[in-house]
């Protein structure tokens, strides 16, 4: 069996591990050959150390260098766009269709059986595919991507979402569920959630455990239009007796900012567990951002918090509180963030030992791959 995965995140980059990575993984896993495309290299990719490298490995030799072996059965593609898809520079209906123009010969020219596809800028190369089944892996809502996406990308992927395009729409939430379908009712949508990578966010063996912090706290992901930076600096003058480490990639104004709200930069994937370890609590500091909220249920970083032993400590807006539960404490302005945070602590140094052990195996990613893997089975017989 062949898959062809388009997502976003690169594996030779590192960074970030995103769920198609770990759906990419889990088919290799399971005896499938597989194709992963991240985003698209453009000529503008000459700022940014893996931008860079992105660009050398798309445009630098032949196809043969476009094509790097990842673990057995699964292959990374990097390909050539003579664009980006941002908005200063896919602003046209004519770009979409051209903007992968240059996918090559070897997955165009494939039979796949299976085809699934991120809700993201690579969803375009989806009409040069050929594939048994297409599925959309409803992960974000397609206008939540409005600052950095110009509407006539942003409309062609919600109109892709809600076509017949997709033999099936894997919903990564509730609402999610709800969108598709309300975009098309006709549609197939199965609800599946995001999940932990196991083998990474575990506990350490407790022969070497990890000191955590007094008093810690940590955010880890991007410097988004939802992350409330500012939020946090009030907080940090409120809990001036805590630390607060920020772990993102780029580099935000620091004017302002208390001596205990720390900028980490970003954090390499095989230090991630060692530095979630060393905190007491995980921080979603999330605010509204063009409505995008009521489509968040559970963050990634959400799993990666609880299965490292932490706290969680989040602003309560849209569909957290719905997905995350009783396993946050919220708080909405500094004062109850604040309270949020103290909670956090209290609420994990309460959970029984085995407490992240348990989450992990419910919620592993090797679980959901398996709900995955059922439903291919079921689209392809």
């Amino acid at each position: 069996m062949r898959a062809l995965v388009l997502g976003t995140q690169s594996f030779i980059d590192g960074g970030t591990k995103v769920g198609s990575q770990h759906l990419a993984q889990a088919l290799a896993a399971a005896g499938w050959a597989v194709d992963y495309v991240p985003t698209l290299s453009s000529p503008m990719d000459v700022i940014g150390r893996q931008r860079h490298a992105r660009l050398a490995r798309a445009w630098g030799g032949g196809l043969r260098e476009r094509s790097v072996g990842i673990s057995p059965g699964l292959t990374e593609w990097s390909v050539q766009s003579f664009f980006p898809a941002h908005r200063w520079f896919l602003r046209w209906p004519w770009q979409l269709k051209a903007y992968g123009h240059r996918c090559p010969a070897a997955l165009r020219n494939v039979q796949f059986d299976a085809c699934i596809a991120d809700v993201a800028p690579n969803m375009l190369l989806l009409h040069q595919i050929t594939a048994h089944a297409k599925v959309c892996r409803l992960n974000d809502w397609p206008r939540g991507f409005a600052r950095d996406l110009h509407p006539v990308l942003v409309n062609a992927l919600e109109s892709m979402v809600g076509s017949a395009c997709f033999d099936e729409v894997w919903a990564v939430s509730q609402p999610l569920a709800e969108y598709a379908h309300a975009l098309n009712p006709q549609a197939r949508v199965e609800q599946i959630p995001n999940g932990v990578e196991a083998s990474m966010l575990v506990p350490l063996s407790h022969d070497h455990p990890i000191a955590r912090r007094p008093r810690s706290a940590v955010y880890v992901g991007g410097l988004t239009a939802w992350l409330d930076i500012g939020l946090l600096a009030q907080v940090a003058q409120l809990l001036p007796d805590w630390t607060f480490d920020v772990h993102a990639p780029g580099a935000p104004p620091q004017h302002g900012w208390p001596a205990n709200l720390r900028w980490c930069g970003a954090v390499a994937r095989n230090e991630l567990p060692a530095v979630l370890q060393s905190h007491e609590v995980g921080l979603i500091p999330f605010r509204e951002a063009d409505g995008r909220m009521r489509y968040v249920e559970r963050p990634l970083k959400f799993y990666e918090y609880i299965a490292a032993g932490l706290g969680v400590a989040s602003t309560d807006l849209g569909a957290l509180r719905h997905g995350m539960g009783d396993l946050a404490c919220y708080g909405n302005g500094a004062q109850a963030f604040a309270d949020a945070v103290v909670r956090a602590r209290e609420q994990a140094q309460a959970r029984s030992p085995g407490f992240a052990d348990g989450f992990v195996q419910a919620h592993d990613w090797s679980a959901r791959a398996q709900t995955m893997l059922a439903r291919l089975e079921i689209l392809l017989a």
